[in-house]
């Protein structure tokens, strides 16, 4: 072997060639810099390729194309009618979907991605053939943010243009939106994935851990926050949180629905979701990113704002909190 070459083998048979100059230890931060994208991206493909392999991606393409293709179909079931919606409408009947499956998706992919290894004993091997704990960080977080967005973006591009063509129309703005927060909230779940792998000792223990949070999130989140605003007389921000939750329950759908056939083809604010509009900055948001993503996708529906600097620190903080308190944990972990 190359003196300027390290080249890992796992139990599995599957080898690694991160290659790493000589050049590289005295040269200067452009060169380091160079090399931790280097590696980074190594592993990152390596990672997505053992997913595609498996068949995880295209049966993820699958499913979310089948679920999302459903979904536009049977949408307005509730109202009498059965059959590919426009864009308008699909994002209202998916943002259920969206909201429960995506982050599910994002810890799943996250929970395993260094306990894994652990498991396996390879993480060692990885760390003495040069790779620092960073490299192997980032590129682990980069692979399974790739493993999740080809499926979802495949499954977007091909039912949108299906939705497009046979409902011929043209206002596709919405259904951006939401493949594109939904995107990011998978990201973000990703990263809360990778944390969680970095604490735990076993795959079954992040699993559990990760399945907790996905209930944390989606489920008891907003009740507790809605209790405690209550409790404190924090009425704004209690009617916001109730706005942003409502809107996602069955009836208040079918609202939006008919609210959508009244106005000849315009969705506006239905008479059970008029009130007065929030007078904060919905900075709460912050605390759960599954919030932040229903609030960007009923904005419009509920006359209401979210700003963009509420939007850019929430995903900022996330990922830098996350990232972060992996590192922390994995640069202090035993090995």
């Amino acid at each position: 072997m190359k003196n300027d070459a390290v080249t890992i083998q796992s139990p599995s048979g599957l080898a690694q060639h991160l290659i790493q100059p000589a050049r590289a230890r005295a040269t200067p931060d452009r060169s380091r810099r160079g090399s931790l994208l280097h590696h980074a991206r190594l592993i990152a493909v390596k990672e997505f390729g053992d997913r595609f392999r498996s068949g995880w991606v295209i049966a993820c393409v699958l499913v979310w194309l089948g679920a999302i293709g459903l979904t536009s179909f049977f949408g307005l079931l509730q109202i009498g009618r059965i059959g590919i919606q426009g864009y308008e409408r699909t994002v209202i009947s998916l943002l259920n979907l969206v909201q429960y499956l995506v982050p599910l998706l994002g810890l799943l992919l996250g929970h395993d991605l260094i306990v894994s290894e652990n498991e396996e004993r390879t993480l060692r091997l990885i760390l003495a053939g040069g790779i620092t704990r960073t490299r192997l960080l980032l590129g682990k977080f980069l692979g399974g943010c790739a493993t999740l967005a080809v499926p979802l973006t495949l499954g977007f591009i091909i039912a949108g243009a299906v939705i497009g063509l046979t409902s011929k129309d043209s206002s596709i703005e919405p259904f951006l939106r939401l493949a594109a927060s939904g995107l990011v909230l998978g990201v973000l779940f990703v990263g809360i994935g990778l944390t969680i792998s970095t604490f735990c000792r076993t795959r079954v223990q992040a699993l559990v851990l990760s399945l907790l949070a996905w209930c944390l999130a989606v489920f008891v989140f907003d009740l507790v926050a809605l209790s405690l605003l209550v409790s404190t007389k924090a009425p704004v921000a209690a009617e916001e949180i109730e706005m942003v939750c409502a809107t996602t329950h069955v009836n208040a759908a079918l609202d939006i629905h008919s609210d959508f056939e009244n106005s000849g083809g315009a969705i506006g604010t239905p008479a059970s979701l008029v009130r007065t509009k929030p007078t904060t900055s919905l900075g709460w948001l912050a605390a759960n990113p599954i919030d932040l993503f229903r609030a960007i996708n009923i904005a419009p529906q509920l006359g209401i704002q979210v700003p963009v600097l509420t939007v850019l620190l929430t995903v900022g903080l996330w990922l830098g909190a996350t990232l972060g308190l992996s590192l922390w944990k994995l640069s202090r972990t035993d090995l």
